[in-house]
């Protein structure tokens, strides 16, 4: 495996052993190895993460508000000090370099919050299709035609899982929507003008192995690393 994937370190949490193993295992699939990178140093963690082939924003709890100009809500969840303070740059730092970026769930969020836009703290009052709990296929996407999402994916709708209770707003400038859910919320923006900046609201990590299309997006991503 030649390439190398920086991925923020999630969590000491062990339980999330198994949910970072999903991430490691779609890489390897796609012919890449993961680097963790610890968080406690923002700029360490940068310089460290620039030695690797591209960035894996994964999953994770919600972003602290005030970063995208907003008021906690209630229903906000606990912010992750460490990767608030490091994703940013990490972000800012694989895009000045022209390096590949795949954001996840959480990721996604990243990718909109720190550029610019803003996020839904809480779209449950909003839904009308499950988007929380469901780890299983549970609602339809739609794929907007022409983007890099549409070219990978190869098809209009994919049937995908739901891991989220926030999601992009207001679109950050330079970043442009892939694809919808049925209610119409944000499920996938790109950055046309990157490498390959991509970020998917759902969890193709979960889904990959026994679906050729959810894997697609770790093999783009890790081919656009070469």
């Amino acid at each position: 495996m030649s390439i190398t994937i920086a991925m923020p370190r999630m969590s000491a949490d062990p339980e999330l052993t198994t949910a970072q193993s999903k991430y490691v295992e779609s890489l390897a699939r796609a012919g890449a190895s993961v680097r963790w990178v610890e968080l406690a140093d923002p700029e360490k963690a940068v310089a460290e993460a620039l030695e690797c082939a591209g960035l894996l924003l994964p999953g994770g709890g919600d972003i602290e508000p005030s970063l995208f100009g907003q008021e906690r809500v209630p229903a906000c969840g606990e912010p992750n000090p460490l990767r608030d303070a490091a994703e940013p740059k990490l972000l800012h730092a694989f895009l000045a370099a022209g390096k590949p970026i795949l954001g996840i769930c959480r990721g996604i969020q990243v990718l909109n919050a720190f550029l610019g836009g803003e996020l839904y703290q809480d779209i449950k009052p909003l839904e009308h299709v499950p988007h929380n709990d469901h780890w299983a296929k549970i609602h339809t996407v739609t794929v907007r035609r022409g983007t890099l999402l549409a070219e990978i994916l190869k098809q209009d709708t994919v049937l995908v899982n739901s891991q989220h209770h926030q999601a992009a707003s207001r679109v950050a400038p330079g970043l442009e929507i892939a694809a919808l859910s049925e209610d119409g919320f944000i499920e996938a923006l790109e950055k046309p003008d990157a490498t390959f900046c991509l970020g998917v609201q759902w969890h193709p990590e979960w889904l990959s192995e026994a679906d050729p299309r959810q894997q697609a997006l770790f093999d783009a991503f890790v081919k656009a690393c070469h």
